[in-house]
């Protein structure tokens, strides 16, 4: 039986699909599920551009974030291509990032989970993932697995492999 669930999110479909996963399996046991995310300071802008750009993060984060940008950009790779402080384009990132884990809390806690907690980290995606994992003492992970391809995935790792090569716990990757 499981005692604790965490349940990481990127703002993709399959992240989704994992908290949903997640949740189900958290309220059939009656256990705390914690959702988490990695912030993506020092990831590649193609690849916040994506993710931003799906669910239309960036317009939402400007009206919650009490930070002055006279000129909104349309994406994450506007923000940091721009030449904006860094501390406003940190500080947007990390309302995005709060966004992202207020959403999938949400949805957890409609789909029956009772105790839902969020967690952030600033890390590698992977290894974040994991010392959130160690810190709550979640003995499942669910994840989300984007399937980037054979060539892609041998580039650049897949953070699903990462975590399931170094889980001390079950690990889920949903697809």
């Amino acid at each position: 039986m499981k005692t604790h669930i965490l349940v990481a999110t990127d703002g993709s479909d399959a992240a989704m699909r994992a908290v949903e996963l997640a949740a189900e399996i958290a309220a059939k046991f009656g256990v705390p599920l914690t959702v988490a995310h990695a912030m993506h300071f020092g990831r590649p802008p193609e690849e916040l551009a994506r993710m931003a750009e799906v669910e239309h993060l960036v317009e939402r984060a400007q009206a919650r974030a009490p930070v002055d940008f006279p000129n909104v950009p349309d994406s994450m790779l506007g923000l940091f291509r721009d030449t904006r402080p860094r501390d406003d384009s940190m500080r947007l990132v990390t309302m995005i990032g709060e966004e992202l884990m207020e959403r999938a809390a949400d949805r957890a806690k409609e789909i029956g989970a009772k105790t839902v907690t969020t967690r952030s980290v600033v890390d590698d995606p992977a290894e974040g993932i994991l010392h959130i994992a160690e810190d709550v003492g979640a003995d499942m992970i669910v994840l989300g697995h984007r399937g980037l391809g054979r060539l892609k995935r041998a580039v650049l790792g897949s953070v699903a492999q990462k975590v399931l090569n170094h889980a001390d716990c079950t690990v889920v990757s949903v697809r």
